[in-house]
């Protein structure tokens, strides 16, 4: 069962990669299997269709992204604002090609399946400004405020495709300060 798990994980996270890469329209299935490093019947063992293969990419996306804007600094301000910090990291690092997510479902508007797990994804973030608004704020209403944070976090990940990830994260890091300091959270 172990050799399984790891066995989809490796090619999910073989799939991210490709479809970073390469997009929804261009890579076939054969470039998709050569990618993932498996064989054709391994590649649909696990992954049925082109679509689960997609949303078995856009699902280890997800838990890869949340892991790495986890943690930092444990209170005040530095801890919301440390998302966009890694944020930018990410964008130079690793994902300059835009949200892999939106970019999915601009792919296939009509998959219910991607539309879900875009909006997992998106609701994923922006329950993780809600409980770090919390934790610096008890008892703050957080629901419009982690909504706006998702925002500047969306716009900063469009602005980079454009203007660079440097220049991204130092916009929406001004953006965040302003909307917190308008809370009385700075």
């Amino acid at each position: 069962m172990v050799v399984m798990e790891e066995t989809k994980q490796k090619i999910a996270r073989n799939l991210d990669a490709q479809f970073a890469a390469m997009g929804f329209a261009a890579p076939g299935v054969d470039a998709l299997r050569e990618g993932a490093d498996v064989s054709l019947r391994t590649l649909y063992k696990y992954y049925r269709s082109r679509e689960a293969m997609v949303a078995g990419a856009l699902e280890h996306r997800n838990e890869v992204y949340l892991a790495w804007i986890s943690g930092g600094p444990e209170s005040g301000p530095e801890h919301i604002l440390y998302v966009f910090e890694k944020l930018g990291e990410w964008l130079g690092q690793v994902a300059n090609t835009g949200c892999l997510f939106l970019n999915a479902l601009a792919a296939y508007p009509d998959d219910p399946n991607v539309r879900a797990i875009a909006e997992h994804h998106k609701d994923c973030v922006r329950r993780d400004f809600a409980a770090r608004l919390a934790r610096i704020a008890p008892g703050a209403e957080t629901a419009e405020l982690s909504e706006a944070l998702l925002t500047i976090h969306e716009g900063q990940t469009d602005t980079a495709m454009v203007r660079g990830p440097e220049i991204a994260t130092k916009s929406a890091l001004r953006l965040a300060r302003a909307l917190l300091k308008s809370e009385g959270l700075l």
